[in-house]
């Protein structure tokens, strides 16, 4: 079995896992980002970065979106909210507009110029922590390989095997994620994100990626895969804005994330032990409302490098640097979201209040980070 020795393993190719790697290996660390699937590798996201922070970080670290990673259009807007028997309501905001799948390729690419060791392909079996060092057992290039490591970053999603592997006893709630792209347009603005509530709460989204139209729902756990929001969805898009059955379905793909409740950051799920961190969907850290990933797994990428620095730097272990730091980061996300009951009597007052205190929340959500 062939051995590899680094000072920092990265687990999920993802944008947090892009940031961790290239913040430390700028500060000299010798460090590998490892990614199970071949790069570039598709991932279900509107591939929306609404927070002016989030935009800023991106740009900060990363450099500006190149466009030929952007789709068309290249740039959004902002978001619109939709009811029946209500008056639209929009959050303007400009921003970027890629397939994720472009949009990550990107990032890793930024992160080895960096001088991170990029390696795809690489399914991780098993991690073991042993003499202050964590052990990496793999797949890649269908040979077995062991990695050591003495610090280690897991941004390997909702389902994170880093995770299982440091708390094997703590289950994280997950929610589905279901996309149906389209073949044809709809009679809706294409330089907007689309929203669209039902009394009941229900939700789906729209938005366009040049003649793809694409139609998002997150169902509740009680609403099981789905289908009945998207024949209500068909319905509403069909009734007016042109939906038509013979619109052709070219796919239809999904993804878990956290599932997100009041409280979430408060307590905050357990996300490091010793030298071990988690970051981005794999710590449990996603935006309510908005349900956007990539800023908060940038930024807790970025924050997870920054305490392994310390922590070498101060001969301590990372833990005590970044949960306080996530702390203080995440847990005033919580506060810019009503509790359940509240929307409801919202929606009983009229779908106009209850479109004005999404806008309300969505424009808070996106102000924080």
């Amino acid at each position: 079995m062939t051995s590899h020795e680094f000072d920092v393993a990265v687990v999920g190719g993802g944008p947090g896992g892009s940031a961790a790697a290239k913040k430390c290996a700028e500060c000299g660390l010798k460090t590998v980002l490892l990614e199970k699937a071949r790069l570039p590798r598709n991932k279900v996201c509107s591939g929306m970065i609404f927070g002016e922070m989030a935009q800023a970080i991106v740009t900060e670290q990363f450099g500006d979106p190149p466009r030929e990673i952007l789709t068309t259009p290249p740039y959004l807007l902002g978001i619109k909210f939709h009811a029946q028997n209500a008056e639209t309501v929009a959050v303007e905001r400009r921003t970027p507009f890629a397939w994720r799948k472009d949009f990550d390729y990107w990032l890793n690419q930024v992160s080895q110029r960096a001088g991170v060791e990029l390696w795809d392909r690489a399914k991780i079996t098993g991690v073991v922590e042993e003499d202050n060092r964590y052990i990496l057992n793999l797949e890649k290039d269908d040979r077995a390989q062991l990695l050591r490591a003495r610090f280690l970053i897991g941004a390997d999603g909702a389902i994170s095997i880093v995770r299982k592997a440091l708390f094997p006893s703590i289950e994280m709630r997950y929610q589905l994620a279901v996309r149906l792209c389209y073949q044809g347009s709809l009679t809706l603005e294409h330089e907007y994100a689309h929203y669209f509530g039902f009394p009941d709460l229900m939700s789906f989204a729209v938005n366009f990626k040049g003649d793809i139209s694409l139609l998002e729902i997150t169902p509740l756990p009680s609403q099981k895969d789905g289908s009945e929001i998207v024949q209500r969805a068909h319905e509403w898009l069909a009734a007016d804005y042109g939906f038509s059955p013979d619109n052709k379905l070219l796919w239809r793909d999904g993804c878990f994330s956290p599932y997100w409740s009041r409280g979430s950051f408060s307590s905050l799920f357990p996300i490091a032990r010793n030298n071990a961190l988690l970051v981005g969907d794999a710590a449990g850290l996603i935006k309510p409302v908005t349900g956007e990933g990539i800023s908060t797994a940038i930024k807790s990428g970025i924050m997870a490098a920054e305490a392994i620095i310390k922590a070498q730097q101060e001969d301590k272990k990372a833990e005590e640097f970044y949960l306080s730091e996530a702390l203080d980061t995440f847990a005033p996300l919580e506060t810019i979201y009503p509790p359940a009951g509240i929307m409801r009597e919202k929606a009983r007052q009229g779908m106009d209040s209850f479109l004005k205190q999404q806008k309300e929340i969505f424009s808070l959500s996106i102000g924080i980070l």
